[in-house]
């Protein structure tokens, strides 16, 4: 069926000769047909109702048709409207995230260039600490009428921190204990800025040849190393001792490349290990003295707690000596004041060193110190 719509308009819309009334939107003449209602509905041009007397049912399947249009276009407008609120959503949450990358990116290159002005301060200091200073022939005269006096005895240095236990070693090496009267004062705040040597006590050759001198501490003096290094005439000793505790301090590195590039025997040695296996044994193995009658279980965890001192500081003094571009395997010796008397004593009187429970690398470096010394003077390589 077709209905030809013209006439005039009215609160009802326009009104035609077959009595379909139409609610138009601007239009004056329309064709319409059952078959174009939908698509004529769905372009939103007009809206239709039927009353020419047909069918009720043809009305009633219109009138559903066109509810199902209603809905339809509603449910479409709703998903529209929760696209556009998700997107806005998502427009706002990467402006977000977009404002956050700026921001760690600004601090990533901050990084960049804070990292970039450590390395050149790093390089720089390790520039100067690697800093060969040969001292001149003035200075060298100075040290040997200062310190060595031109004599023939064998000069070694111990340097190390205050409170490293330079004095109590060089007692033990000297055969001394702390408490006699010729032995080197300990338990005082180091304050001397100059070295202090101590002759060994024996008469007999050659331990009568030996003079152990302690050297000012890291920290008594502002003078960088190269510069320390000449400064305290180091460079005439026989052989240096390098005494630590737990990691090497700059002037520790600086004085071990020194002595590399005046090509003086030096010595890494750690001391007070009496001390550090018994807080291992009582931290890290839980030892006591209620302990102390099960004596199975007090040298197994003595053997732990050697185990764990040697390993751990082998492991730190390799590390130390990589960041100071030195040699990573030269050895650390770890001893204790006891253990180096009692060797020093049993070499002398040609006797089996006193057994200790807590000994570790003292005969081996009273050995070793001594070829050191032999090859040096009388260059035996």
């Amino acid at each position: 069926m077709t209905a030809t719509v013209t006439g005039e308009y009215n609160p009802q819309g326009w009104l035609c000769r077959s009595g379909a009334r139409l609610l138009t939107r601007g239009l004056r003449v329309a064709v319409v047909t059952e078959e174009r209602l939908v698509e004529v509905f769905s372009a939103g041009l007009m809206q239709f109702r039927y009353e020419d007397g047909a069918s009720q049912e043809k009305n009633k399947k219109l009138r559903h048709q066109v509810e199902n249009i209603k809905k339809g276009l509603e449910r479409t407008e709703l998903k529209d409207q929760v696209r556009e609120e998700k997107r806005a959503k998502w427009e706002k949450e990467n402006e977000h995230l977009q404002e956050e990358l700026r921001k760690k990116h600004e601090e990533w290159k901050d990084s960049q260039k804070e990292l970039e002005r450590l390395r050149a301060q790093q390089q720089a200091i390790r520039e100067k600490l690697n800093a060969k200073v040969f001292p001149t022939r003035q200075e060298r005269r100075r040290a040997e009428e200062r310190l060595v006096q031109g004599d023939d005895r064998f000069h070694i240095a111990v340097a190390g921190t205050s409170g490293s236990g330079k004095s109590s070693l060089i007692n033990a090496l000297r055969g001394l204990r702390n408490q006699d009267s010729n032995a080197a004062r300990i338990g005082i705040t180091e304050t001397t800025k100059t070295i202090t040597p101590y002759p060994d006590p024996s008469s007999t050759e050659p331990y009568n040849k030996f003079v152990w001198y302690d050297v000012p501490g890291a920290g008594t003096l502002k003078i960088p190393g190269p510069q320390y290094f000449n400064a305290q005439g180091l460079f005439i000793f026989d052989l240096i001792i390098v005494l630590i505790d737990n990691r090497f301090t700059e002037q520790d590195i600086a004085i071990l490349q020194q002595c590399e590039a005046f090509k003086i025997p030096a010595f890494i040695v750690r001391s007070k290990t009496n001390q550090h296996i018994n807080n291992i044994m009582r931290d890290q193995l839980g030892y006591t003295t209620d302990d102390s009658d099960d004596e199975e279980d007090y040298y197994s965890r003595l053997t732990k707690a050697k185990e764990i001192l040697v390993e751990g500081t082998k492991a730190t003094v390799r590390e130390n000596l990589r960041e100071g571009e030195l040699n990573p395997n030269q050895r650390v010796y770890m001893v204790c004041s006891d253990g180096v008397r009692s060797a020093v004593r049993a070499q002398r009187e040609n006797k089996e060193i006193q057994k200790l429970e807590k000994i570790i690398d003292e005969r081996e470096l009273i050995r070793d110190l001594a070829e050191a010394i032999v090859h040096r003077r009388y260059d035996l390589s």
